[in-house]
């Protein structure tokens, strides 16, 4: 999942006068509510709509609103009961059944029945929707026939609801972490009539995710979207858990420069941070509470395949070779354990991590550089790298600038634009370099794999390679583990061969949390359930 990293975790601004107004302080008074958290977000959210983004600010906010079939354990991040309340897998495993709570019911009072999620299945797949996740719907019977336009009916996917607490759902291939990808937003359901008030059913963005129009089903309810500044929601009456829900009011607050949200977390403007400064960990530290803990994902330098001269793999190879890693990581405040050489980082589930797949190598990138036609860097076309703003982007890309002039002969010029602006450039492909980071959407390599994938719309890289391609599919079509592991380990060396994104960094995420919050756990894909979560009155 794409993320701004000023989290510096589960997914991703301003100039100074922006941040200013959008951090207008709260003050203590706000934050005494035992009733009311405030949560630092990073960037403004580019939507609301589950089958429109693919950014970790969204996902956050997502997963106050809406509840799927299944949610991911606020500890361990594994897939537990949500508003399905049990299911059976048979034994081919092919055919999920699921069983849907008894009392769900949506923020408006209508009730929630297995019609409304095949609705939303047949939504996320049509073809003019362009969501971003529709390949992770591919593992279902012909769902990518249907979202490619060679079958039209969808009657004839492998999704139906039996009854209206019944939904079954028939895969392709069976799928060891199946269940890890329906906890995931990609799954979050829409409610129909609120879709087709406002537009067809394969539009995107349309009016009904503005407040006052939005119907969901999860603990919460969208009340405010102030721009550039919080978006706010409250309590659902109607929610099947509700007793069990202590907040009344989250606060999700857009600040995307670290030094600013700190202020704010200091003064009691907010609870929980997206990220923190590395000048101001220490402090934090001592205090308890500052938290520093594993996240799967990477940072990379995705690059534009498309432009010359970067479509030339030497070129690519070149620019990665000559990054001191450790020296990156100094000035974000890590060792060099975290140093990424591969696009899977290391102990993810289902994986045997490949050994180290290059290292820093200055001669040879230069001698890299002179055979693709550049020596000394001589000649070498005008090139920018694009980032979303924050202070932290703003540093390591200061240092890999530096590093590429000082080694090959490199300028590259740095452009920074708020969140969406850059989202909106990187997903048309309207930058040579940029800043790429990728949160693991469930617990297994193919998430970190699948999206320089051929085709995926997640692939900002615009790299294509059939030897790739072909060893994903195999590996999505063996029953065999093993292979399916081997087939994945050589998709990763193709990747570090070709390079068509640059590794930097293994994620850590960090966080700022008062004493006062409670329920609130560290995992590796660093989701929590809003519902779970309460403030002491102290």
């Amino acid at each position: 999942m794409n993320m701004n990293c000023a989290h510096l975790g589960r997914l991703i601004c301003f100039s100074l006068l922006a941040l200013v107004v959008a951090c207008r302080p709260f003050g203590r008074s706000a934050t005494a509510s035992s009733k009311v958290l405030h949560v630092g977000n990073g960037a403004e959210p580019s939507s609301l709509d589950p089958h429109a983004v693919n950014g970790v600010p969204e996902a956050t906010i997502l997963l106050s609103l809406f509840e799927g079939l299944l949610v991911p354990d606020p500890k361990t991040a594994e897939p537990c009961p949500g508003a399905a309340s049990s299911w059976y897998i048979s034994p081919d495993g092919l055919r999920y059944v699921f069983n849907l709570r008894e009392n769900l019911r949506w923020s408006n009072g209508d009730p929630l029945v297995a019609k409304d999620f095949v609705y939303t299945f047949r939504r996320a797949i049509s073809p003019k929707m362009g969501n971003p996740w529709v390949s992770f719907y591919y593992n279902v019977r012909n769902a990518e026939a249907y979202a490619t336009g060679k079958i039209g009916d969808f009657s004839d996917v492998g999704i139906r609801a039996i009854d209206d607490l019944t939904l079954e759902i028939i895969l392709e291939r069976p799928v060891v972490y199946f269940l890890e990808l329906l906890a995931h937003v990609a799954w979050l359901p829409v409610h129909r009539d609120t879709i087709e008030k406002f537009g067809a059913l394969d539009e995107r963005d349309t009016r009904w995710i503005r407040p006052g129009n939005m119907v969901c089903n999860g603990p919460f309810m969208l009340k405010s979207w102030e721009n550039g500044n919080y978006i706010l929601v409250v309590k659902n009456p109607h929610y099947w858990d509700k007793d069990n829900v202590a907040l009344e009011k989250i606060y999700f607050h857009a600040v995307s420069d670290s030094a600013t949200e700190e202020r704010m977390y200091a003064a009691g403007d907010l609870d929980i941070s997206s990220g923190l400064h590395v000048s101001k960990r220490p402090h934090y530290a001592k205090k308890g509470e500052l938290h520093i803990d594993p996240y799967m994902g990477c940072a990379w330098v995705a690059v534009n395949c498309q432009r010359p001269p970067f479509n030339d793999p030497r070129i690519r190879k070149a620019l990665a070779l000559a990054i001191n890693r450790e020296e990156v990581n100094k000035i974000r405040g890590f060792g060099k354990d975290i140093n990424a050489y591969g696009a899977v980082p290391p102990d993810v589930h289902h994986y045997r991590s490949i050994k180290q797949g290059f290292q820093e190598d200055v001669q040879e990138a230069r001698r890299l550089l002179a055979e693709a036609g550049y020596p000394g860097g001589k000649g070498f076309p005008k090139t920018e790298v694009l980032y979303n703003f924050s202070d932290q982007h703003h540093l390591v890309f200061e240092v890999l600038q530096s590093m590429w002039e000082r080694n090959l002969g490199i300028h590259v010029d740095l452009v920074s634009q708020e969140w969406k602006v850059y989202l909106s450039m990187m997903g048309r492909g309207d930058f040579t370099l940029g800043r790429h980071c990728w949160v693991g959407d469930y617990n297994d390599p193919m998430t970190m794999l699948e999206i320089f994938e051929g085709g995926s719309a997640n692939n900002y890289t615009a790299w294509a390679s059939t030897q790739y391609d072909y060893y994903l599919h195999q590996a999505r079509n063996t029953a065999n583990e093993e292979k399916r592991i081997g087939f994945l380990q050589e998709a990763e060396r193709i990747f570090v061969k070709e390079m068509p994104a640059i590794p930097l960094f293994w994620m850590n995420s960090i966080h700022l949390v008062s004493p006062r919050v409670k329920g609130w756990y560290p995992n590796v894909m660093d989701v929590h359930l809003w519902k779970g979560i309460s403030k002491s009155k102290d």
